[in-house]
């Protein structure tokens, strides 16, 4: 077992919260805090386009990061403008089949946290309704967790880690595994 050959699939979360599209920071706030979660995946609403194969599809991303750019803007206009104006876009996704590797570069490449987890169609099918339908959610903590837990995969995430390319990721890892250490005493 490696960090090359684990599925993101085996770590990422299930039930991913959701908002439409037409909700505002304080409703996405309010469900942040009553899940106690660090961001929600935003989705089409279904009024808008009246097209039950779009309703529910995953268009952007609201995390505690944006939310203290928006307040730190200090524009009053902004609290009550429709998250689909201030929700980061485009979507970044993994398939359900990525490795944590993958998802490790994907996340240092585009200096993200987060990756939404999707089922992408094959190939030539025709029916392509399930193209990019949200299977799930990994984070940082995600993959720190589980090489944490399992410590098979320290050797190959510590090869991998070259420290001129992934000094960052490395720096994050390290951080979190002190800090969370250190809260244990």
């Amino acid at each position: 077992m490696s960090i090359e050959s684990t599925p993101v699939s085996s770590l990422m979360t299930r039930n991913v919260i959701t908002q439409t599209e037409d909700q505002n920071v304080h409703a996405v706030s309010k469900t942040m805090y009553e899940n106690n979660i660090g961001s929600v995946v935003i989705v089409r609403n279904k009024d808008r386009d009246n097209d039950i194969i779009s309703s529910n599809k995953p268009i952007g991303i609201i995390t505690e990061r944006d939310i203290v750019r928006i307040l730190g803007s200090f524009e009053p206009a902004l609290l009550k403008a429709p998250i689909r104006e201030l929700m980061s876009k485009p979507l970044i996704t993994i398939s359900l089949n990525g490795s944590i590797k993958d998802a490790m570069q994907t996340m240092q490449l585009k200096n993200i946290r987060r990756l939404i987890v999707v089922d992408v169609e094959k190939e030539g099918k025709e029916n392509k309704q399930n193209d990019n339908k949200m299977l799930g959610i990994i984070t940082d903590k995600d993959i720190f967790r589980a090489i944490m837990k399992n410590q098979v995969l320290i050797p190959s995430f510590l090869s991998d880690q070259l420290p001129t390319e992934r000094k960052t990721f490395y720096e994050q890892f390290s951080e979190y595994w002190f800090g969370d250490i250190l809260h244990k005493r």
